[in-house]
């Protein structure tokens, strides 16, 4: 005999499923067949569009036969895939035992999911130590800036070989580790893997219209993964040229490659329209975070792509002035309909002895695009150490990588510190 909640019509099971958690759901689909049939429709499959895959092995495992013919697995759009940073050496053994099953799992969508395709991969980091029971749990604390590095890089390569093996279509947005601080990718990876000989060609990413990516240069780390900082950097007072400095080493290293060599990746990605880089189309918009580049290799990035919105912050010029910069942005030919201007220099984030600065942040957009940016440079003392010490330790958790005493990557990505790209809506586990 039926019971009277399996009497029901499915449409009146639906509203009843869509007033439940996700795991409430479940547990009602394992009441009975009758129950699983009605309940596994509509709000309960929105829920199977996203997911979160940590590279473990056992999770591997089980999402290759979530996505097997048949299974409801097969619905997924928005896949999360996170590499694990270790401080012990039994995680690199286990990582070369999945390093074919997202190749699987991916190769199962193309063949089997109704768009054989996914519209986002997004690719993470998180940091896990093991606990009394053998088990990967959180830490407090992590501060093995080269572990996390290394995650990174293997989360990326793993990820770029199972699209390659599968050949599944990535149509929406392509998320590189723009998610989380603390990390990012080496360019020369990811230059590697999107360059015109590479495997990942059109029809992978042919149809991306947002690529969202952190980048830096290779990083040079001590034993304990991390960088200190110079003398001259832990002073008391220093001027405002000397806040905005590059180290000479890195950030001449990308300002020779990374804004010319992302032209030559544009290609693989003809209908983009929206490129977030932190460190050909008419691009409807261009966000640049903590680069260092020189002023023709900016200038020539910002004319080839078009972009109509604009925005700079912490963009530093290792060569050249901002002038031709700002007369691109506000040049009468040129299709920028608005900018945000942040940390180029240019009301002063702080007080300087002897002189009044104007804005280091300006936002136009409508009427006032078009009007001149005036700007200086001064060579007056920084007032208030302790302001500017804040200003410059939350640049560093933004931009520095794992240069300082201070990182912690479990602390940088804590729910009142994350940095959220976009809001795809909610993974589930």
């Amino acid at each position: 005999m039926l019971s009277l909640l399996e009497a029901l019509p499915i449409e009146l099971v639906e509203p009843i499923v869509t007033r439940l958690e996700f795991s409430d759901i479940a547990s009602l689909r394992l009441t009975s067949r009758t129950i699983e049939a009605k309940a596994s429709n509509g709000c309960f499959d929105s829920f199977l569009k996203h997911k979160k895959i940590e590279l473990t092995t056992k999770t591997l495992q089980l999402f290759v036969q979530a996505t097997e013919q048949g299974r409801r697995g097969c619905l997924l759009r928005h896949c999360t895939i996170t590499g694990i940073a270790r401080s012990d050496t039994t995680a690199h053994a286990d990582s070369t035992k999945h390093e074919r099953l997202p190749g699987k799992a991916f190769g199962n969508l193309k063949r089997w999911s109704p768009e054989s395709s996914l519209a986002s991969l997004s690719l993470c980091v998180t940091a896990r130590v093991e606990d009394s029971k053998g088990g990967l749990v959180e830490p407090g604390e992590f501060r093995s800036g080269r572990e996390v590095w290394k995650a990174t890089l293997r989360t990326f390569l793993v990820a770029m070989a199972a699209l390659r093996e599968s050949q599944l279509p990535v149509t929406e947005k392509l998320d590189v580790f723009g998610s989380i601080r603390g990390c990012s990718l080496a360019c020369d990876a990811f230059l590697a893997n999107f360059a015109p000989e590479s495997t990942l060609r059109r029809h992978i990413f042919g149809s991306s219209m947002r690529l969202i990516v952190s980048l830096s240069a290779p990083p040079k780390l001590d034993e304990a993964g991390t960088e200190h900082e110079s003398e001259s950097e832990s002073e008391g007072e220093i001027t405002a040229a000397e806040l905005h400095a590059p180290r000479p080493a890195q950030e001449s290293w990308q300002a020779h490659r990374i804004l010319q060599e992302i032209l030559h990746v544009l290609p693989t990605m003809p209908k983009l329209e929206s490129l977030d880089l932190h460190c050909y189309p008419h691009f409807r918009e261009c966000s640049l975070r903590g680069i260092h580049t020189s002023e023709s290799d900016l200038v020539h990035f910002l004319s080839a792509i078009r972009p109509a919105t604009v925005t700079l912050t912490d963009v530093r010029l290792i060569s050249g002035t901002y002038g031709p910069v700002f007369q691109y942005l506000t040049s009468r030919d040129s299709p920028v309909t608005s900018y945000h201007l942040d940390d180029v220099l240019g009301t002063s984030k702080f007080r300087y002895s002897g002189v009044i600065m104007g804005p280091s942040t300006l936002s136009r957009e409508g009427g006032h695009v078009k009007e001149v940016i005036p700007y200086c440079f001064s060579s007056r003392r920084v007032m208030g150490s302790g302001e500017r010490n804040r200003w410059r330790r939350s640049k560093a958790q933004e931009f520095g990588g794992p240069d300082r005493d201070a990182y912690d990557f479990v602390k940088l990505n804590s729910e009142d510190a994350t940095i959220v790209a976009d809001d795809d809506g909610s993974d589930n586990d």
